[in-house]
């Protein structure tokens, strides 16, 4: 005959309320959102306005291209646009006496068609300047490369002096991470993934100092097993590279 054992209900209580075992994955830091910044437009580089190892806001200027070839462009742009602004206005007044005179059958319907084409015409040279006018604005904004997040430097491929060409790929010129965070990157098997949901809090440490991460990514790799990626809000001086631990609750 078996023999049922009851537990008291104050030690049932505390085995009920005892903690699971943390999780613990190795990982190594990386920094977060690295970015290469390149600039859609050729040039010559003027100035370089950062070095690596700066942290930078966002908006602030990284490389600089001679503005003159830019300037050149878009005054020719603005005198074409102001040239044919006068000959559309023109040619708008002549169709509309064109259809005076012929509502008067002073003009025929050959003049009248021809009067209604001219205007056509210089209507389409007009808005073609225009695009030409708003082209050399965007590529005028273009001779500068400004950080776009409040960002860290982490490399500067070119000096000032150096010509750059966007005809085929533009070439990387700086390379900056988000600052302010820092990524805990792990590599788990399935069953190790099993229950982590993306934005669960979780534990990053790094040399014996810890702090507060959030899951930002679960990546499934096509050789089986998961990244993990946890991005952590951190002013500690933590660098990629360094070995860390993710600890989930």
């Amino acid at each position: 005959m078996m023999r049922q054992i009851i537990l008291p209900a104050a030690v049932l209580a505390a085995s009920l309320s005892q903690p699971l075992l943390a999780a613990e994955f190795p990982a190594t830091l990386g920094w977060s959102d690295r970015t290469a910044l390149s600039l859609p437009v050729s040039g010559l580089v003027k100035e370089v306005h950062v070095r690596a190892g700066q942290d930078v806001v966002a908006g602030t200027p990284l490389v600089s291209l001679d503005p003159r070839a830019f300037d050149a462009r878009l005054r020719e742009a603005r005198a074409g646009v102001q040239s044919l602004e006068r000959k559309r206005a023109e040619a708008e007044r002549e169709a509309q006496r064109a259809e005076e005179l012929y509502a008067r059958t002073v003009l025929s319907n050959v003049e009248l068609e021809r009067a209604h084409i001219e205007q056509q015409q210089v209507d389409g040279q007009y808005q073609q300047a225009r695009a030409r006018l708003q082209q050399a604005e965007i590529e005028r904004g273009y001779s500068q490369l400004k950080s776009p997040f409040p960002a860290r430097v982490l490399a500067v491929n070119i000096a000032a002096g150096e010509a750059i060409s966007a005809t085929l790929q533009a070439p990387a010129l700086v390379e900056v991470a988000r600052a302010g965070v820092i990524d805990a990157i792990a590599a788990l098997r399935p069953e190790q993934a099993q229950g982590l949901r993306l934005g669960d809090r979780v534990e990053v440490e790094v040399n014996g100092e810890r702090a507060a991460g959030e899951i930002l990514a679960l990546e499934s790799l096509r050789e089986g097993g998961y990244r993990l990626v946890v991005r952590v809000k951190t002013g500690k001086d933590w660098l990629a590279g360094l070995p860390a631990r993710v600890i989930t609750p």
